[in-house]
C-alpha cells in the first residue's frame, strides 16, 4: 500500500509554490514520489507561467473522494485544489491577510488527510507571522497550529542536517535568558526526554552514545571548568549515568559537532539554539531540515524563512524541500510514528 506525503504551500507570497514545483519537476522527485500537495490550483498555475516551469501534477482532486479515486488510480504527485487564494489581491513578496489565511487552511486540510488516513506524515514549507496576524489569527507559527489541530503539545525540535541529529536545550531564547535555562533540573530534564526519544524510534543508532555540549569554550580535558559546568552540567550527566542513560560530556560545541559529523554519537544535543543551528547549516545548508517530534504524526520543516524578496525571480532552488521530502519518505518507510 503506498504512504502519501501531505505537503502544505507555506506563505503563498513566497517561495514555497516555487520550491514546490521544482522540487516535483527534478529527476529526485521519484525518490519521495506519493505526495499530496495542499494549494490553491490558480495560484500555482500563476507560479508555473510566471517561472515558465509545467506543472508537475499526474492528478488533481478537490474533495476527499476525488482524491480517493488519484490514490486508487496510483497517482504519484497529486494536487488537493482549495481556493483560498484571491488572485486579485495576491502580489509576490507582500504578505497579507489573504496568504495569512490560506496559509492556515491549507495547513489545516493536510493535517486533515493524516488524521483521515490519506497521508502519513507532514511537510511543511515556510509561513509568514505577518500574514498570519493579518489574518486575524491566534496562531503565528505551525508549531501554534498544529497544536491546535491536533489538540496536542509538540515535544521536542530536531535539526536534521544530512543525518546529524542535533537538539537544542533551548530554541530561539535570548542568549542571556538562555542561560537561566541552564539548571540542574532543566538539563537533567532535556537528557532524559532525548534519550527516551531516541531509543524509541529506529532512526537513530541505538548502539551510539548521546552526547551534550558545554556552556562554555573548553578542551574536554580541562581541570577548570567554569560553574556552569562544574556546578550544573556535569552533575547532571553524572546523575544521568546513574540512571543508565549513556551519555558523553561536556564537550565544547566545536569539537562535538565536528565529532558528530562523523557519526560517533546517536544525537548531540546543543545547550544554545544557535550552537545547534550554525553548527547544522555548516555541515549541510542544503540538507538541513527541522524535525518535530511529539505530535501524532512526523512533521518535517523546511528549514528557511519564506524568503519574500526572492519570490516570483526564479532565483530559488528547491534542496531544502528535496531533504525534507527525502527525510518523510525515510521516516514513513520506517514506520515512525513521532
Amino acid at each position: 500500500m503506498t504512504r502519501y506525503i501531505a505537503l502544505n504551500m507555506g506563505e503563498c507570497s513566497g517561495i514555497g509554490p516555487e520550491l514546490i514545483i521544482k522540487s516535483l519537476s527534478s529527476d529526485e522527485a521519484a525518490s519521495f514520489s506519493a505526495v499530496i500537495v495542499v494549494g490553491d490550483r490558480e495560484l500555482f498555475s500563476y507560479v508555473s507561467k510566471t517561472l515558465r516551469i509545467p506543472m508537475p501534477f499526474t492528478a488533481f482532486a478537490s474533495s476527499d473522494e476525488e482524491l480517493t479515486k488519484c490514490m486508487l488510480a496510483g497517482e504519484k504527485k497529486i494536487f488537493y485544489d482549495i481556493k483560498c487564494v484571491d488572485m486579485e489581491h495576491f502580489e509576490f513578496g507582500h504578505p497579507s491577510e489573504n496568504t495569512g489565511l490560506a496559509a492556515y487552511t491549507t495547513t489545516a486540510k493536510a493535517v486533515s488527510l493524516i488524521q483521515n488516513s490519506y497521508a502519513s506524515a507532514l511537510v511543511t514549507l515556510p509561513a509568514d507571522s505577518r500574514a498570519l496576524a493579518l489574518a486575524g489569527l491566534d496562531v503565528l507559527t505551525y508549531d501554534d497550529m498544529i497544536d491546535e489541530l491536533t489538540l496536542s503539545k509538540r515535544g521536542l525540535r530536531m535539526l536534521d542536517a544530512d543525518g546529524v541529529k542535533i537538539f537544542s536545550h533551548t530554541y530561539n531564547t535570548r542568549l542571556r535568558l538562555a542561560l537561566d535555562e541552564i539548571t540542574f533540573e532543566k538539563i537533567l530534564d532535556t537528557i532524559i526526554r532525548v534519550d527516551s526519544l531516541t531509543q524509541e524510534n529506529s532512526v537513530f543508532s541505538l548502539d551510539k552514545p548521546l552526547a551534550i555540549a558545554s556552556v562554555n569554550p573548553h578542551r574536554e580535558d580541562s581541570l577548570v571548568w567554569e560553574e556552569e559546568e562544574r556546578d550544573i552540567l556535569i552533575p547532571a550527566i553524572e546523575k544521568a549515568r546513574q540512571i543508565g542513560i549513556d551519555i558523553i560530556g561536556p564537550v565544547s560545541a566545536d569539537v562535538l559537532m565536528h565529532r558528530a559529523e562523523k557519526g560517533l554519537y546517536r544525537a548531540v544535543i546543543a545547550l544554545f539554539y544557535d550552537q545547534a543551528h550554525i553548527a547544522a547549516m555548516s555541515m549541510s545548508f542544503e540538507k538541513t531540515v527541522t524535525v518535530v517530534w511529539g505530535w501524532p504524526f512526523p512533521v518535517i520543516r523546511v528549514d528557511r524563512p519564506a524568503m519574500l524578496e526572492r519570490a516570483g525571480k526564479n532565483m530559488s532552488a528547491p534542496y531544502c524541500l528535496n531533504q525534507a521530502l527525502r527525510v518523510a519518505r525515510k521516516y514513513v518507510d520506517l514506520g515512525v510514528i513521532s
